[in-house]
């Protein structure tokens, strides 16, 4: 980080409310009457948000029922947790574990840090692109030459033509006021963190990442230069193949990025699902409790439709596959939103009014979800040591991105402790090997990222040859369709239409015009306003656990108001387009 550089942001700009102060410790996130203690909840989806919900729901005095599409051999009753917490040792004698979905995530993510420590989930630097002190190298490899850097600032003298690019790019972010929106959300200013976003907002919704590079009033660069950017990189996943989105959707990554250090969990991002599964807590009279205690250790299976009743007293009924039919108080949906039209029946109970109202229909409707595809090599060792290899691969060959991770010593004879992920790429990058097989996708990055590290070659050949790989297409993953969705220009008000489903009429009229108060919930990804981190994945399961909390008739507990509870505050109310 530079002198210019605030620290990364732990708020999100679009609705700056501390989730992490309001899930703290002993904090319960509402206070039920007596009369609704008990009250079953459907919560459909085992990811990082339906887990969330139904472990604060719990903590409330509520009795989540979980549902869950995944399936895995191990898990309980033959389901996987976790959603894109997605952790896999190939072996139990291996210390190496490959994340095909959650890879890392900001210093900033308090949310996740703090349910980390409580559920003794270990974490540590990951090893990102251009992170001095935690990644030996990173080599861009563009136009078949490479460039071996410890920081990205370190490419100014390497490449012709970078420094302009890099400090232009920098001095626009400066010039529009983004780091100093930084400042003001580490300063706690609300004020002005209001006043800077808003006007950003307004300015350049309908911009494109593309648009803000070459246009003079953005950074200003040539086509050349902002194709060089695009390949260097100017954050964890800003490449080229994120062009066309929103620039917004950038500055949201930025701000909880830059300045900032990325984390991973060595022993596999899965532990934090499996610790909100597992771990024991106490209902609000003190009794000892957990998710996996109150489902007798079996996830109930996927859902097939849901009947929404009109009026929210009369709940939810639930239907699964295995041919049951349940009625809960209230139900949250947390997967990807667009099975709502494919593979879960959304119907009126009483065949009137629709669950959804047509706005919020629109959103779901036009939601875009990014292809994304990544392919690991486990092996017994980290041959990469003292190549060039040993460290990150930026490039614009087919790997795109790789990265090299060590996880220590194997706890069994023969274990094996090394991850090279060959590639992780997104968008059109993801599907150029979208047909090819795995032996076909390892043949393809080998020759690639032997070409760029000449001096590992052969031991990568070798090991190649000898280790084990996994590889995952998002898009072709029913359940997920994509590993998340992001917004393009002009997609600001669906955003917006999404985040504010958990808030009904709560203020006397509906946070989404023609949306009906009914006990359904949408939460997940797909309704945070920064997809693909995991921390407003978890936030998004805390707004939808206040809202049914608050349809139930809770208070919130004494000094800890919850999101609904300063939606009026005009420091938080999300911002509407004109």
């Amino acid at each position: 980080m530079n002198e210019s550089t605030p620290p990364a942001t732990d708020l999100q700009v679009d609705f700056p409310f501390d989730y992490a102060a309001f899930a703290c410790g002993d904090r319960r996130v509402g206070r039920l009457p007596d009369e609704a203690l008990g009250a079953r909840i459907a919560v459909i989806g085992a990811g990082g948000s339906g887990l969330t919900a139904a472990y604060e729901l719990m903590r409330a005095g509520c009795r989540p029922v979980l549902y869950e599409a995944e399936d895995s051999a191990d898990g309980p009753g033959g389901r996987r947790l976790g959603g894109r917490m997605d952790s896999r040792r190939l072996d139990e004698a291996d210390s190496a574990v490959v994340e095909l979905g959650c890879m890392r995530f900001p210093d900033s993510a308090a949310l996740v840090r703090q349910y980390a420590r409580t559920f003794g989930v270990r974490l540590v630097p990951f090893r990102d692109n251009y992170a001095p002190g935690v990644t030996p190298v990173t080599v861009l490899d563009v136009d078949g030459r490479q460039y071996p850097a410890q920081q990205i600032t370190d490419l100014y003298t390497l490449h012709d033509g970078f420094r302009a690019a890099h400090t232009r790019w920098q001095d626009a972010l400066i010039r529009i006021g983004l780091f100093q929106l930084q400042r003001d959300v580490a300063a706690r200013d609300l004020g002005a963190v209001r006043r800077r976003w808003r006007d950003l907002t307004a300015r350049f919704e309908q911009w494109s990442f593309y648009r803000f590079l070459r246009d003079a009033e953005g950074a200003g660069l040539s086509h050349e230069q902002a194709r060089l950017l695009g390949t260097a990189g100017v954050g964890p996943v800003a490449w080229d193949c994120f062009f066309d989105l929103s620039i917004l959707e950038i500055w949201r990554m930025l701000l909880c990025t830059e300045g900032g250090t990325q984390m991973y969990a060595p022993q596999g991002i899965s532990r934090l699902a499996e610790g909100f599964w597992a771990h024991r807590t106490t209902t609000p009279q003190g009794h000892p409790c957990s998710l996996e205690a109150l489902h007798h250790g079996i996830l109930r299976p996927a859902v097939r439709a849901l009947d929404v009743a009109a009026d929210a007293a009369e709940g939810v009924v639930v239907h699964g596959e295995d041919g049951s039919s349940e009625r809960f108080a209230a139900a949250v949906f947390t997967p990807q939103l667009r099975l709502l039209e494919t593979d879960v029946e959304l119907r009126a109970a009483d065949g009137g009014t629709p669950a959804l109202g047509p706005r919020m229909l629109r959103a779901v409707r036009r939601l875009h979800y990014f292809q994304s595809a990544k392919t690991a090599l486990v092996t017994g060792q980290p041959f990469w040591e003292g190549t060039s290899l040993d460290g990150v691969t930026l490039t614009d060959r087919l790997p795109r991105a790789s990265y090299t991770l060590d996880y220590g010593p194997a706890p069994g004879p023969q274990g094996r402790r090394a991850v090279l992920d060959l590639s992780f790429t997104w968008a059109q990058d993801a599907m150029k090997i979208a047909p090819r097989t795995l032996e076909e996708r390892v043949a393809l990055f080998v020759r690639d990222l032997a070409a760029i590290h000449p001096e590992g070659a052969s031991a990568l050949r070798s090991h190649a040859a000898t280790g084990q790989a996994v590889t995952v297409s998002w898009e072709d993953r029913k359940n997920f369709q994509g590993l998340c969705r992001f917004s393009w220009p002009g997609d600001h008000p669906y955003q917006r239409d999404l985040f504010c489903h958990f808030m009904k009429d709560f203020t006397g009229t509906p946070a989404v015009p023609g949306e009906p108060p009914n006990a359904l919930f949408l939460a997940g990804d797909d309704t945070s306003w920064s997809p693909g981190w995991l921390d407003h994945a978890l936030a998004s399961g805390l707004n939808a656990a206040w809202g049914v909390l608050h349809q139930l008739g809770a208070r919130s507990e004494p000094g800890n108001p919850g999101p609904g509870d300063v939606w009026n505050d005009a420091h938080y109310c999300p911002i509407t387009v004109p």
